[in-house]
């Protein structure tokens, strides 16, 4: 019995060694997939500008993005945006020079696909209208001057439009300069110059017979956080109240509001005022060493040319601690706005609109809204006439002009 045992397992180690070396002698039987070289019929276009967008088509391209490498005269493009099996599209990338287009998919080596010519990318400098109320305002017929930097030289490649309808007459003087004729019932909003399927924004147009929110067209720095001009030596201050007051950009701010010291800031490098903490406003009292601790007949204002027409406009009050003392939003004709004490519309016949502002300390904006209408043409100044004490600010955090 125990001989018997023995040469079954004996049996048993042999069989199972025969086995195993014939497994390992026998190659496996695994299928190498071999991928079909992509074949291009096109590429468009062949003309553009860095991070303009390129289209191949052919086959055998497969339906993912990432075994995609294409080279525009040797630079890689980074962003391979689509890629159907007839179809793949491409943005020309950083760097790029005019030359051969070559691709490669998988290991599949397709060589040069095409050509394509870099063109200089085209830049916006300035854009001027012949109104008179405004270098930003057309009306349809006017003439707008487009100016700029490689524009080229062929019209052809060019359109034009406002705020999405086209403008059909326009003449390219020279490679920086575009003369259009402004087209009939446009809306506000933006010109656009495409070149080659560039789309290159040139600023803004208004149409003073359009209605509706014309704020941007005829305010400047109207809205939190008001821009500021830049501080001169210590005048920013330091701490964590830096730079809490300033000097906004864009309105005329009399030496009387400019009577602030920012914490840890010399009053010898001049005082700031007229914004506090980024709004629109004035404070008397508090502040670092120097400041004021009252203010007389200050003035924050600017002055606008505004058409005849109908308007409302409206004053968001953020915040407020100013009593029963002189603090006046007011709207004035002429290049400038009167002294508190010369406000009242009824023996001022300057004063359109005036509010007194009240102490206000409250969760969002108390907006004052006014209406007034306007026969012709006129200049107004829209500001705050100011005479308080200590311990006493406002802050103001947008204006809105509306068109009716």
């Amino acid at each position: 019995m125990k001989h018997l045992l023995r040469n079954m397992i004996g049996i048993f180690a042999v069989t199972l060694f025969v086995l195993l070396f014939y497994a390992c002698e026998q190659d496996p039987q695994i299928k190498k997939y071999e991928y079909p070289m992509p074949e291009v019929s096109g590429i468009s276009p062949s003309v553009g500008f860095v991070a303009s967008q390129v289209v191949i088509t052919g086959t055998n391209f497969g339906d993912r993005t990432e075994p995609v490498k294409i080279f525009f005269g040797g630079v890689q493009a980074n962003k391979v945006l689509m890629c159907k099996n007839n179809r793949i599209a491409v943005e020309v990338p950083e760097g790029a020079v005019t030359g051969d287009v070559t691709m490669q998919i998988w290991t599949n080596d397709a060589g040069v696909i095409g050509k394509y010519q870099v063109l200089p990318t085209p830049v916006h400098i300035s854009t001027t209208s012949e109104n008179s109320l405004g270098s930003n305002i057309a009306e349809a017929g006017e003439k707008v001057t487009i100016k700029g930097q490689n524009f080229g030289d062929v019209k052809e490649d060019i359109s034009v439009s406002f705020n999405g309808t086209p403008a059909v007459n326009f003449d390219l003087l020279d490679s920086e300069t575009i003369k259009v004729e402004v087209p009939e019932g446009y809306a506000s909003g933006s010109i656009i110059v495409t070149i080659h399927g560039y789309e290159l924004v040139c600023g803004a147009m208004m149409n003073p017979a359009a209605k509706g929110d014309v704020t941007i067209f005829y305010l400047k720095n109207y809205k939190y956080p008001f821009k500021v001009h830049d501080f001169v030596g210590s005048q920013a201050g330091s701490g964590n109240e830096m730079g809490w007051f300033a000097i906004p950009a864009d309105w005329t701010v009399s030496d009387e509001i400019k009577c602030m010291v920012n914490k840890n800031a010399s009053a010898d490098d001049g005082k700031v005022g007229g914004t506090v903490k980024g709004y629109l406003g004035a404070q008397a009292g508090w502040g670092g060493n120097g400041s004021a601790k009252s203010i007389t007949n200050g003035k924050i204002y600017q002055t606008i040319t505004l058409p005849a027409g109908e308007y409302d406009l409206d004053i968001s009050y953020f915040l407020g601690n100013v009593g029963d003392q002189q603090v006046y939003a007011v709207l004035a004709e002429g290049n400038t706005i009167p002294n508190p004490s010369e406000v009242d519309p009824k023996s001022n016949p300057n004063v359109k609109k005036v509010y007194k502002l009240e102490d206000y300390d409250s969760i969002g904006a108390k907006t004052v809204t006014w209406n007034f209408t306007l026969s012709e043409a006129t200049e107004l100044s829209l500001g705050f006439a100011v005479t308080v004490g200590d311990k006493k600010y406002f802050e103001v955090s947008e204006f809105k002009l509306t068109l009716k």
